[in-house]
């Protein structure tokens, strides 16, 4: 898996070097949706119940919002069900952020997310082979941060894989 996680980073890399300047907050795309609508349609996570592999993706939002002098940076937490591999989870969020604009887009780490919802909770331990530890901190303030998981109990390790 460690040639194909090569493959998807030097991907990425071609992506973000190709990437072009931020739309301004009030520019329209084609379908008449703003290029603001398309980038906040991307959840800031995307968890699947059960243990699954997850990775800590970061990207630079591709529009400029009103007051700011840059874009913002945005962090996402996604796992997938029947991953096989870390790349199994990034990649179609990858492909999501490159298609709505996304710029710098970097794979920050990996590891496993337990979500139970019944018991309301998140566990997110272990790493990644190919794409390395994810800062778990950083998924779990993530997590916390999205309404859907209000009352949950979100914990996390560096044990395991």
């Amino acid at each position: 898996d460690q040639a194909e996680v090569a493959k998807l980073q030097a991907r990425i890399a071609q992506s973000n070097a190709s990437s072009k300047e931020p739309a301004s907050a009030s520019s329209k795309a084609d379908t008449a949706t703003t290029p603001g609508e398309l980038a906040s349609s991307v959840p800031s996570v995307q968890i699947a119940e059960g243990a699954h592999k997850y990775v800590l993706v970061s990207a630079v939002d591709p529009v400029l919002r009103s007051g700011e002098s840059e874009p913002l940076r945005r962090d996402f937490v996604v796992s997938r069900h029947g991953a096989a591999y870390h790349r199994n989870a990034a990649e179609p969020l990858v492909y999501l952020l490159e298609e709505r604009g996304y710029a710098d887009i970097r794979v920050k780490g990996g590891g496993r997310i337990l979500l139970d919802s019944e018991k309301k909770k998140i566990h997110i331990f272990g790493y990644s082979y190919g794409f390395g530890l994810a800062d778990h901190a950083k998924s779990k303030s993530i997590i916390e941060a999205d309404d859907r998981y209000e009352g949950f109990s979100v914990t996390w390790s560096n044990d395991g894989y």
